[in-house]
């Protein structure tokens, strides 16, 4: 008996010695399944058995069988999936006495009298099942054959989960030479196509590679034309017969342009772009940059060893590549025509403007200056030609800032209003810098254009002392605006004057006199040009603004109306000042009126005064007279059009010079005056 035992465990050690063999030697999955499957039958003495995979779809497959026939793939239910985790690294008796843990895998195997079922888990990663039936003679399974299973199944699991690690290693590598391929192979093309500066000769280029690399048996590149939605095509590869007719207003051009992707087609697909062009297989990417597609590239037929096979999405991938490497080069070919086209012309006129031009080499030294250059600069050509830039111009840092950047860029950049501190403080120029190409395209180095704004800039600032900066810029963008010559507009005036400044003025000193002056229509003009009025005129203590002219705005009225206000609000913040310097205070009265002026230029060509004239302004005039210290007072229109936003007490009607009815007068409620 104790010979039996011995005789036994020297069997199953042997049967152990041969699976290591077996998973040492075994270069596959299948091979390692087959050989375990048999060692294990032999080793217990099972009639028949098998081993199942699971894979993420919830189904098992069969790696390896013997005397089972079981239809797969089969389902693993939740239910069974959860009983067979509670007996991981163990086994399990068949059949299943508790009926709710059975599903489809469960019943086949009953059905097919498989005895025990051993579950295959790394870890919490269920593998697979290794299941063996009944047997031979009838026997039972003994502890030992139940422990020797255990053991080939968990030598089964490492096995298993080794496979799968080493099969993603490969799958992996495999993806990663293909991408390495593709890169490379994107690269040489970029080199390549990169000096192709003829659009036809570069789609030629690009489709003769693309067919080569995707060993198709021929291509066409479609590029749309402007006005039409026929699609040219501009090169093709091996086409004999003629290239049927096509719209980009197709379905499938359609659906590529708002997806932004390519599409392939197989034998099994009955598209109308395959009967269009009587090809099966075809593989279709747009031809695209900034969004924009320019066209379209087209190959049929992917030729192996075996014969025609369909494009795969890698296939796509790649010539979606090869196609936006194309579209960039299209767009440079097109942008240096566009830069070419355009140097000749700026050579053409550069001659006769006004404007300095200075070029400059590759190295940033100035190669030349044309006389306007040397006149804005004031110096002499020899004190130019020769130096670089930057000690040319260390002054100005926005000026080398700009040059800097279009040297880096390689495109034109300009700058407006900036000071050239290497001529004086008060040079203004308006500053371009743009790229120098020779005819092949090569980069020679950077044209400057400098424009002297500064007697513009002089006048412009000037002009800012009398109105605001929106009237000057009005006035300036339009010349017609500055000539002699009136038009009739609708126009609200102000007028304000200091009551009894004259007998104020007599007990001052003259030079406090103009001191006080210039404090108050300091504070004043604020006001007006914060509001948008123009300063038409200061008579004495008196002045006269003006709002819808030369230029008009939105609620002119109400700016006018508002400016008096903010008016009285400041004198009184001024007499706080005074009161502390013992000086008597200003006490200022307003009028204003709306209506129709003849407003323009009136003098002679070299001396203009920009004013209004009319009934209108002469109310004004009268209002401001009639209007006490501190009170603003205003005529029937503007109360008509300012009610809403302001408070107002009716007076009566008052004569004015020049009226013969009474004019009726509104008066700014004094609560608003003190708010």
């Amino acid at each position: 008996m104790e010979e039996n035992g011995t005789d036994q465990l020297e069997y199953y050690l042997s049967s152990l010695n041969e699976l290591s063999e077996i998973l040492i030697d075994a270069d596959r999955v299948e091979s390692v399944g087959t050989g375990i499957l048999r060692l294990t039958l032999g080793t217990v003495m099972a009639s028949k058995g098998a081993i199942f995979l699971y894979n993420k779809n919830k189904d098992i497959s069969i790696l390896s069988k013997r005397g089972f026939d079981l239809p797969v793939p089969l389902f693993m239910s939740s239910a069974e999936l959860d009983t067979l985790k509670n007996h991981k690294h163990g086994h399990l008796m068949l059949p299943i006495e508790d009926k709710g843990h059975n599903g489809e895998t469960f019943e086949h195997l009953t059905k097919e009298k498989a005895k025990i079922a051993l579950p295959l888990f790394h870890k919490n990663n269920f593998l697979g099942l290794l299941c063996v039936g009944s047997k031979f003679m009838g026997e039972k399974y003994s502890s030992v054959d139940i422990k020797i299973l255990e053991i080939i199944a968990g030598h089964l699991t490492k096995a298993l989960y080794n496979y799968q690690l080493l099969n993603e290693v490969e799958k992996k590598k495999t993806e990663i030479n293909l991408k390495l391929l593709q890169l490379e192979t994107l690269f040489d093309i970029s080199v390549a196509i990169s000096s192709v500066l003829d659009v036809e000769e570069l789609c030629e280029d690009v489709l003769w590679r693309s067919v080569g690399i995707l060993n198709a048996s021929k291509g066409v590149i479609l590029l749309q034309s402007e006005g039409s939605p026929i699609l040219n095509p501009l090169a093709n590869f091996n086409w004999v017969e003629d290239i049927p007719m096509l719209s980009k207003k197709l379905a499938i051009f359609k659906s590529i342009d708002e997806n932004k992707i390519g599409e392939v087609f197989t034998e099994n697909q009955k598209k109308p772009i395959q009967k269009k062009l009587g090809e099966q297989n075809l593989i279709i990417a747009p031809i695209s940059a900034k969004n924009k597609t320019q066209g379209y590239m087209i190959l049929c037929n992917k030729e192996t060893r075996k014969g025609i096979e369909p494009f795969s999405a890698t296939d796509l991938d790649l010539l979606t590549a090869l196609c936006n490497q194309a579209a960039v080069a299209m767009e440079n070919a097109k942008l240096f025509k566009e830069i070419t086209k355009e140097k000749q012309f700026n050579e053409s006129i550069l001659g006769s403007i006004a404007t300095g031009v200075i070029t400059l080499d590759n190295l940033g030294e100035v190669d030349s200056i044309n006389s306007a250059g040397l006149k804005i600069l004031k110096t002499e050509k020899d004190n130019v030609v020769g130096n670089h830039y930057m000690y040319l111009f260390e002054k100005d840092e926005e000026l080398l800032e700009l040059i800097a950047n279009s040297e880096i860029e390689n495109k034109v950049g300009s700058e407006l209003g900036i000071s050239l501190n290497t001529v004086s403080k008060d040079t203004v120029i308006n500053a371009s810098v743009s790229p120098r190409l020779d005819p092949e395209g090569n980069k020679q180095g950077s044209v400057i254009a400098l424009e002297d704004i500064s007697d513009v800039s002089k006048v412009k600032n000037t002009f800012k002392r009398y109105v605001s900066k929106q009237v000057v810029d009005e006035l300036l963008g339009d010349d017609g605006k500055l000539n002699l010559g009136g038009e009739q507009r609708e126009v609200t005036i102000l007028f304000t004057d200091i009551r009894g400044f004259t007998s104020m003025s007599e007990k001052m000193k003259p030079e406090r006199v103009v001191t006080t002056l210039n404090e108050y229509f300091s504070d004043m003009i604020d006001i007006v040009f914060k509001n948008n009025g123009t300063l038409d005129k200061i008579i004495g203590d008196e002045l006269m603004v003006l709002y819808g002219a030369p230029i008009s705005g939105e609620n002119d009225t109400v700016r006018a109306v508002e400016t008096a206000v903010e008016m009285q609000h400041k004198i009184k913040e001024l007499n706080i000042d005074r009161k502390k310097r013992k000086e008597p205070p200003i006490l200022v009265g307003a009028g204003i009126n709306k209506g129709l002026v003849v407003s323009g230029n009136i003098g002679s060509r070299d001396l203009m005064d920009y004013t209004v004239i009319g009934d209108t302004v002469n109310v004004a005039s009268r209002l401001c007279a009639a209007a006490g210290p501190g009170e603003i007072m205003v005529s029937s229109s503007v109360y008509g059009a300012t009610k809403k936003e302001f408070s107002y007490d009716k007076l009566e009607p008052i004569k004015v010079k020049g009226k013969e009815k009474k004019v009726p007068v509104f008066l700014i409620n004094d609560k608003m005056l003190k708010s």
